[in-house]
């Protein structure tokens, strides 16, 4: 536990430096903005008998995410932005299978009454309009934070030399992560918007495509609408969302939000098709592509949730599913997430989740089952 401890303080020591950081202002047309996000979790782990030799009871988790731009107004209707976010957390490990790898996000946007156009490595369009399950604390639904307590042999994502991604980790379209694009999101018409993505490549070494892939410098188009309306005293707001990357699959994504006062209902769908000219690999090619590493590329998944809002506190329960079709994995797990806002910067967090993620054999080696209690603060500027 000495090493747990240790790196608590030293989260704490940074929580209060990038509180010192963190700045704002303005300078003729130009606006800059600074800010920062931080997190200290610790959760305690049960497993069923099957998984307990091979797992840890206890974890420490920590994140920091930073946020930096330059906005230069040309007037109220134009405006132009730089942007770059910083975090500990992602996935750009991937360059080197280094988990002490930082992920970022650089892009620029321009503002204008006809659109906004986007140019750089983040977000495509879909993920960006993305409608689904209520987010509730602070682990998430989409790509959760949970197996950063309860190992998923599913989803491994750090240690070892391996990127295995036999199912889906989001209802998002998310598998060419922050790949350079370009991207258009149209004005909001009666509530309407829509928005279109290109990638040259859509493997930039972060999202589930791999790099020793034969697919991997296919480009990629991504097109998306969302939509928000009053119906009574109920607020709807449904998206769908569909990615071709030529050559490699197909992503079609649907979900819907109903907000009634304090309460939120919120679900989503996500289908992955694999192109037949590049089947899932049968066989081990290396350490780099194990057999059916890339199954998620014929998946489903789909997550629904519910959580109410009084005053600062939020509660919420989810169910997250994912399948992999053509062959066994599948990741299931319930979380019931609260948070508090104690004042504008600090915040009290814990969830309780139920994992059972299910490989190949159904082993300890490749499966696990288990709760864990997850509590901590978090910091935001």
């Amino acid at each position: 536990m000495n090493k747990k401890i240790g790196l608590l303080i030293i989260s704490i020591f940074a929580l209060n430096q990038t509180s010192v950081q963190a700045k704002q202002f303005d300078y003729e047309n130009w606006t800059f903005n600074a800010g920062a996000n931080a997190k200290i979790l610790y959760g305690y782990n049960f497993f069923s008998n099957k998984y307990d030799s091979v797992n840890d009871k206890d974890e420490t988790y920590t994140s920091l995410d930073l946020n930096f731009s330059a906005a230069y107004n040309f007037n109220q209707d134009y405006q132009l932005g730089i942007y770059y976010l910083p975090n500990s957390s992602g996935t750009e490990y991937f360059k080197s299978y280094d988990g002490s790898e930082w992920d970022h996000q650089v892009y620029g946007a321009i503002k204008t009454p006809y659109g906004q156009f986007q140019v750089g490595m983040n977000y495509n369009v879909a993920y960006q309009m993305y409608v689904g399950a209520p987010s509730v604390g602070a682990l998430g639904v989409n790509d959760s934070g949970i197996t950063d307590f309860l190992d998923n042999p599913n989803w491994d994502r750090i240690g070892g030399k391996v990127a295995f991604y036999p199912t889906l980790d989001s209802t998002r379209l998310d598998t060419d992560n922050i790949a350079p694009k370009f991207s258009y999101i149209s004005p909001v018409y009666k509530g309407t918007q829509f928005g279109f993505s290109y990638m040259p490549s859509a493997y930039n070494r972060e999202g589930l495509l791999n790099g020793y892939a034969p697919y991997y410098d296919n480009e990629a188009y991504v097109v998306a609408l969302s939509n928000e309306h009053q119906l009574g005293d109920i607020n709807v707001s449904s998206y769908a969302g569909y990615g071709l990357y030529v050559n490699d699959h197909q992503d079609v994504s649907v979900g819907i939000s109903l907000n009634y006062a304090d309460w939120t209902l919120g679900g989503s769908y996500r289908q992955t098709d694999a192109d037949s000219d590049n089947p899932i690999n049968q066989q081990v090619n290396s350490t780099l592509t194990p057999k059916f590493y890339d199954g998620f590329r014929d998946g489903r998944v789909w997550n629904i949730g519910l959580s109410y809002n009084y005053e600062n506190f939020t509660t919420g329960i989810s169910y997250f599913e994912s399948i992999a079709r053509k062959t066994n994995n599948r990741d299931q797990f319930v979380q019931w997430a609260n948070q508090y806002q104690l004042d504008d910067y600090w915040t009290l967090y814990t969830t309780i989740g139920y994992v059972r993620f299910e490989g190949l054999t159904g082993t300890a080696a490749d499966s696990n089952e288990g709760c864990s209690f997850v509590t901590g603060i978090g910091f935001n500027i």
